[in-house]
Order: structure tokens, then C-alpha cells, then sequence
């Protein structure tokens, strides 16, 4: 039987199917400028993003914090805000003095800002949208921001579901505020331990500080510092301990390695 001509036209060979590739997305890294970090989240954290950084008294969490502001201001010309909920001006610039952190010259530049707001404030604040935050951060074109602590502002709500609600609100103001910010928390017992969930559920990443007890050759115990990159969205992190050095210039961080590893 004879073939049965195609009632289409035939043009030529069929060419093969050739996919456009979707553009990837630039992510854009803010260093730390902290020796030996920035290693640990691929050159420093997205920008834009809030980092949750928790840990007990002591641990370094403000000193790691403090000195995100101050490099990103000296080395990279890019203003911060710290913005507290407990301590004063002088008593957090003073000490940062300690590393050589001169903030009062660097507010003098228009690179750094303070702000402070006591308990009957804090109303005001969610009141207005951030008010005198994002007022500041529009002023001096900030890029980074630190909170101290979220916890201390969490404790100025009564009960639960004024905390949850305050809580809410304040990280919808973060992300409207647009800048790379770090979140402290306290890590004390109850009611602070059961709010870190939550808080971490609201933040792009977590870096827990810690002490480790250790024992030198002679047998006596000592402790280190160390920071652990719990989380941090869009980040191939280091997984595994990290040894916190102070130094007279500020936090240097090492891998850890012990005895038998």
C-alpha cells in the first residue's frame, strides 16, 4: 500500500528543544571583618537578612556583635545602629574602647548611632512603626543594625500573648527597616529558653555562643569560648564548633580541634 502523504508541511529538521536558563540570583555577603568567621557562611551574611545570636552572659555575643558594627563602618563605610533595650551609651562605647573601638568618634562621622528606649517607650515604638528607629536608620543611610537584646525587650510585655504579639510586630518592622541585622538573646533559664524557638523560627539565621570545659596537660579545667552556626538561610555554613579567642583588636574565631579528632 502506498504511503499516505502527511497532510502538514515538513520544514526542514525538527531542532531539539533548547531551554532558557533562569538567571541565578546575586546574593550579595556582608563581611563581619571578624578573623576567621566569615570563612564559616561563605564570605559573611546575606544581605538583609536578621541573624538570631544567642548564648548565656559572658559568652561573647556582644563583643561579636559590636564589632560587626565597627568594621562595617571603618573598613567598609557602611553606618550602623545599635539599638538597646538595657544598656546606656556610654556604659556599651566604653567598652569598646577596650578593643580600640572608638564609636563617639565614629557617630562624629555620621557612621554610628545609639538608641535607647526605656520600657514606657517601647509602646510607643511599635506604635509608630519603628518612629525614631527607622527615622535614624533613614537619616545616616545605615546598612547594619544590632538589637540588645530581644530578650530584655521581650520581658517588657506582661504576659504570653502580649510577648508573641511584640515579638511579631518587631520583626515586621526589621524587615522594613532593610538592613543586616544581629539579634541578641540571653539565654538565662525558663521563660527566656522557651521564647528561642520562637525568635529563631522569625530569623534568617542562628549562631549560639558557649563555653566548653576543657582540661589542660596537668589536668586543670579550663573553658573556652566557642560559636556554633546553628542556621543561616542560603548558606552552605560550617557545621561543627568554633573556638572564640579575645584578643586587644576584638573576637578572633579557629576551628576547633581537640585530642583524638
Amino acid at each position: 500500500m502506498p504511503e499516505l502523504a502527511s497532510p502538514f508541511p515538513v520544514v526542514g529538521n525538527p531542532s531539539p528543544l533548547v531551554m532558557s536558563e533562569k538567571p541565578k540570583k546575586v546574593i550579595r555577603r556582608v563581611p563581619t571583618g571578624i578573623p576567621g568567621f566569615d570563612d564559616l557562611v561563605q564570605g559573611g551574611f546575606e544581605e538583609k537578612t536578621n541573624t538570631l545570636v544567642a548564648g548565656y552572659a559572658g559568652t561573647g555575643k556582644t563583643t561579636f556583635s559590636m564589632q560587626f558594627l565597627y568594621n562595617g563602618a571603618v573598613q567598609w563605610n557602611e553606618p550602623g545602629v545599635y539599638l538597646s533595650f538595657a544598656e546606656s551609651k556610654d556604659s556599651i562605647y566604653n567598652h569598646c574602647l577596650n578593643f580600640g573601638w572608638d564609636f563617639y568618634a565614629l557617630e562624629k562621622q555620621g557612621l554610628a548611632r545609639h538608641l535607647f528606649y526605656k520600657a514606657h517607650q517601647v509602646n510607643k515604638l511599635l506604635e509608630e512603626g519603628g518612629g525614631t528607629v527607622r527615622d535614624t536608620i533613614a537619616e545616616i543611610g545605615a546598612k547594619r543594625l544590632v538589637i540588645d537584646s530581644i530578650t530584655a525587650y521581650g520581658l517588657l510585655f506582661r504576659d504570653d500573648y502580649k510577648q508573641r504579639e511584640a515579638l511579631l510586630l518587631f520583626f515586621e518592622m526589621l524587615v522594613k527597616w532593610g538592613c543586616t541585622s544581629l539579634i541578641i538573646a540571653e539565654q538565662l533559664s525558663g521563660i527566656v529558653d522557651a521564647r528561642a524557638g520562637e525568635i529563631g523560627f522569625l530569623t534568617d539565621g542562628i549562631i549560639s555562643f558557649s563555653y566548653a570545659q576543657l582540661e589542660d596537660d596537668v589536668g586543670r579545667k579550663t573553658r573556652q569560648h566557642q560559636l556554633e552556626v546553628l542556621k543561616m538561610r542560603g548558606t552552605a555554613h560550617y557545621n561543627g564548633m568554633v573556638d572564640i579567642q579575645f584578643t586587644k583588636q576584638g573576637l578572633i574565631c579557629r576551628k576547633a580541634v581537640r585530642d583524638g579528632e
